[in-house]
């Protein structure tokens, strides 16, 4: 199991024993319309939003983290970009790159299945090794950000002997 970090601050397994990430794009968009009603789209910027749910049968020990400070947070949910027509992808620099967390590739197949490959990662681009059969390629990372962190609810179910907290971490 992979394991989440806020700055020095880790997660213990067993605090996270059913964890679930959601992450959202959050910015600075619209749609303006020109005099026929055309749509052009505008966006200054983009951030991460995650939310972070998890349980388990110990607490987690988000006492500790100082929500007026901002922090390191390297998650433990991938997320994954597809090569549009070739094996190749730009990563953001805001990833993961500790032992276990290394970004990672699969080739795709056309009945739905597919097959783990190697990478190689120059500066921010990853590029697939090509795969015979292969119809299309996905490279995965494990996302590490600044961010801001919001206290979280903590929880204990008594008879189920488990605690369950939440997260929401904002990219600043």
């Amino acid at each position: 199991m992979k394991k989440m970090l806020i700055g020095a601050i880790e997660i213990p397994l067993r605090s996270a024993l059913d964890c679930e990430t959601a992450y959202e794009w959050i910015g600075g968009e619209t749609i303006l319309r020109t005099i026929s009603g055309a749509g052009i789209r505008q966006e200054t910027w983009k951030r991460l939003r995650a939310t972070v749910t998890g349980s388990g049968w110990l607490p987690p020990g988000l006492a500790a983290v100082d929500t007026t400070q901002q922090h390191v947070v390297a998650f433990a949910a991938v997320v994954a970009v597809t090569c549009n027509g070739s094996r190749q992808a730009t990563l953001p620099a805001g990833r993961r790159s500790d032992s276990g967390h290394e970004p990672y590739a699969v080739a795709l197949f056309a009945d739905g299945s597919q097959l783990p490959t190697p990478v190689a990662i120059l500066a921010n681009v990853a590029t697939a090794d090509a795969v015979t059969g292969a119809v299309g390629y996905q490279v995965l990372y494990y996302p590490q950000i600044t961010a801001w962190v919001s206290r979280s609810p903590l929880s204990q179910d008594h008879a189920g002997a488990s605690w369950r907290w939440d997260l929401i971490i904002e990219e600043v």
